[in-house]
């Protein structure tokens, strides 16, 4: 090994990464303060708070899920990937990790929506944003089967549909790792896969599965590059192509108004042109090679990299990885209540155009989800742990 690298403990710039993510997803749901019941009118994107300064958030920051599930790959290979190989974790122990540590706050939520719901129908006469509160959904909701292909469209808790998708991607992972080599070209093979389920069956775990594996794909890179004689100067080329590479992107959506990643239409627009750029263009765009295969990967690397090699980055705001999971679990349903609270006070929609009732809306769910980390979830998620391995032992030894 390259006598400058070390054993990370904690990759904190990643946390703070996957932080940022989760209140760029924030941000792109800021319009449902818009919707009308279950539909968006009268809406102008363009007057939504600090647009110019925040335009990347507001248009593209739904593209942060993808970087979740790369995130989530990369971490996984880390901690987990060889263990579960050589059997050194088992498959109850590693459902005990996961389910204890989203399934305490998912279930509040869900309970939480789920009376919101009802009073605003019960009152109203009408959902908020996400149409389908029944009790099939409600129990699809209750198991994280919200995104399995058995819905009929979003419902209660709108957000959790990606951790629905995670969970299966744990399931992957974990049969991957026991039943498969431990490989890069494994992890390749099912990035192909997961970009062929998505682009000819349209199933949302198609990305995700080529998301998480490209991550994973990216710890195998960095593996690489930490044990190499030329470590530092394969560390400075990834950071260079990285900061290269959110240019060209930032340049690129602030120059093409209105047309984002996953744009279906966004293709018609350059019709009348032919040159090889605009061809890679309407390629990139029509299957989010540019942000799934490149950008968020690049990102990934070259935070780890630096990180290995300077030591901890950005420790001291690790806490907004640490609320990470919360901000995206918690963010609608305090949206909802708002939208209940504004509804009998009968406030005008304007309000959610200023940027102090923004601010104040942020500090308020960061409060929350502080709150909800440090005294719910972790309590929460160490008290399962123990109960959970308690009757894992007294009944294999019953």
């Amino acid at each position: 090994m390259n006598k400058n690298s070390y054993t990370v403990e904690r990759f904190y710039s990643l946390d703070i990464l996957r932080g940022i993510a989760a209140l760029s997803v924030v941000f792109s749901h800021w319009k449902h303060f818009f919707y009308s019941g279950t539909i968006l009118e009268n809406f102008d994107k363009s007057k939504q708070p600090l647009f110019n300064w925040l335009y990347i958030f507001y248009t593209e920051g739904y593209l942060a899920v993808d970087l979740f599930f790369s995130l989530s790959g990369f971490i996984f290979y880390w901690l987990y990937s060889n263990r579960i190989a050589e059997n050194h974790i088992t498959s109850i122990h590693f459902l005990i990790l996961r389910f204890s540590r989203l399934y305490p706050l998912h279930f509040v939520t869900l309970l939480l929506v789920a009376c919101s719901q009802i009073l605003l129908m019960d009152t109203q006469g009408y959902y908020f944003v996400y149409p389908n509160n029944d009790s099939i959904h409600f129990l699809l909701n209750l198991f994280f089967a919200s995104s399995w292909g058995l819905q009929n469209g979003n419902s209660f808790n709108g957000p959790i549909l990606s951790v629905s998708i995670e969970v299966l991607l744990y399931a992957i992972f974990f049969s991957c790792c026991r039943l498969l080599p431990v490989k890069m070209y494994v992890l390749v093979l099912l990035s192909i896969i997961g970009f062929i389920i998505k682009r000819y069956l349209s199933i949302p775990i198609g990305i995700g599965i080529t998301s998480f594996f490209m991550g994973g794909f990216m710890f195998f890179i960095y593996q690489k590059i930490i044990t190499s004689y030329h470590a530092n100067k394969f560390t400075l080329f990834v950071f260079v192509l990285m900061i290269l590479s959110w240019l060209a992107t930032i340049i690129f959506i602030y120059s093409t108004d209105n047309i984002s990643f996953h744009s279906e239409n966004s293709i018609s627009l350059y019709s009348s042109s032919n040159n090889l750029f605009n061809t890679a263009k309407k390629f990139l765009m029509r299957f989010q090679i540019w942000p799934i295969c490149i950008l968020f990967p690049l990102t990934i690397l070259s935070l780890a990299l630096i990180e290995n090699f300077r030591g901890s980055l950005g420790k001291r705001f690790s806490f907004i990885g640490d609320i990470s999971y919360s901000s995206y679990l918690i963010h609608f349903p305090l949206q909802l209540l708002i939208y209940i609270a504004a509804t009998y006070l009968k406030f005008s929609t304007s309000v959610f155009y200023t940027s102090w009732f923004m601010i104040s809306y942020f500090i308020l769910l960061l409060l929350i989800c502080y709150g909800s980390y440090r005294y719910f979830e972790m309590p929460a998620q160490k008290f399962l742990r123990e109960y959970l391995n308690t009757y894992k032992k007294s009944y294999i030894f019953s």
